[in-house]
Formats: structure tokens, C-alpha cells, sequence
């Protein structure tokens, strides 16, 4: 099996491109994934549909790099949280952060509270490859803070965390406050922590 993946970043998109891209986030995060208007999305970027179709051919795809843009920008952040941590610190620490960051973005709020499937697409027909990326991801960030578990346990205790982080974001009914990071602390260091080594 091949060892997780490293975390790569790309440039941000600038020029027309990063204009769509703000104005999309704009929309999704009024009108959440379906109900946004790419006419809305071209005329508050000032340009033509045809533009903003020659950049992203559908609103998928728009809707795809908007959340590749966020969860790069998420995982160069949780990249330098892990660094100055061991394993369990790292776990705690990148799965605060990443539950706060989540929670205060507008744009996951709207897409948890009208979609929820789409969050990480764990429910949906394009989510294998969503699940995946994202644990693969995480798995690399757990690899920056001296993780030494074997890769197929890095990589499956990844997918534990990532399963876990969109269940308790679509389903916040239990007695994690995910809203409160003290407690989303105490309840990494008390279950997650002991999950790596």
C-alpha cells in the first residue's frame, strides 16, 4: 500500500478567475449549493456567463474548486498546527482547529444546514473520492508530527477522523457541543488522542 499523500497547495486563483471564484462564494453561501444562480455569480464577478463558463464548465465544477480552495487553504493550516505537536497533540489541535474553522465559515454553515450531503460528499455518488482525498490529507498532516504508525494505520485512522468530523457536523445532536471549543478539546484529548502513536 502506498504511504499517505503529501499535502500539496496550489496558487490561489487570481484575476477573472479568483473574481468568480469570490462572487461564487458569495451566492453558494446565500443560497447553498442548488440554489445558486450562475447569472448571479457572473454579473457580481462583472463578466459574461460565457466567461465564467470557460473558467468552470459547470457549476460543479465551480462549486469543486471553491471547496478545493478552502480545504487547501484548511490543511496548510492544520499543517502548521501539527508541526509544533507530537502525535496526540497533533490530533487534538488540527481537530479543534479544524472544528472551528469549519463551524465559523459562512459557506460550510449554509452547505451543512440546506445540504449537509454535500459537505464532504460522504453521501453522495462522487463522495469515494471526496472521503479519500480528505483522508489522505489528513493523513499526511498527522505524518508532519512524527506520526510512526504503519501507513495503512495512519491512512484508516484518517478515515475514522474525517468520517467523524462531517457526522458530527450534519448531526449535531449528542453531547459534543461542537460549537464550544473548549469541549471539541477536551473531547479530542479524551477519545482521539489515544488513537495514534
Amino acid at each position: 500500500m502506498a504511504g499517505p499523500a503529501a499535502v500539496k497547495v496550489g496558487d490561489p486563483m487570481s484575476g477573472t478567475a479568483g473574481a468568480i471564484l469570490e462572487a461564487a462564494r458569495v451566492e453558494f453561501t446565500r443560497h447553498a449549493f442548488r440554489r445558486a444562480n450562475i447569472d448571479a455569480i457572473a454579473q457580481r464577478a462583472g463578466v459574461s456567463r460565457r466567461t465564467l463558463y470557460r473558467h468552470f464548465p459547470t457549476k460543479e465544477a465551480l462549486f469543486e474548486q471553491l471547496v478545493e480552495t478552502d480545504t487547501q487553504a484548511l490543511f496548510v493550516e492544520l499543517g502548521n498546527a501539527a508541526r509544533a505537536q507530537d502525535a496526540r497533540g497533533a490530533i487534538v489541535e488540527c481537530f479543534t482547529l479544524a472544528m472551528r474553522r469549519i463551524t465559523e465559515s459562512p459557506l460550510a454553515t449554509a452547505v451543512i444546514e440546506s445540504e449537509p450531503e454535500l459537505l464532504i460528499g460522504v453521501n453522495t455518488p462522487s463522495g469515494e473520492k471526496a472521503l479519500v482525498r480528505a483522508s489522505h490529507l489528513v493523513a499526511a498532516t498527522l505524518r508532519l508530527c512524527g506520526v510512526t504508525m504503519p501507513d495503512e494505520a495512519v491512512l484508516t485512522t484518517a478515515e475514522i477522523l474525517v468520517r467523524l468530523v462531517a457526522s458530527l457536523l450534519t448531526n449535531r445532536a449528542g453531547v459534543l457541543d461542537i460549537n464550544d471549543t473548549v469541549a471539541v478539546r477536551n473531547y479530542a484529548q479524551t477519545y482521539l488522542a489515544r488513537l495514534v502513536w
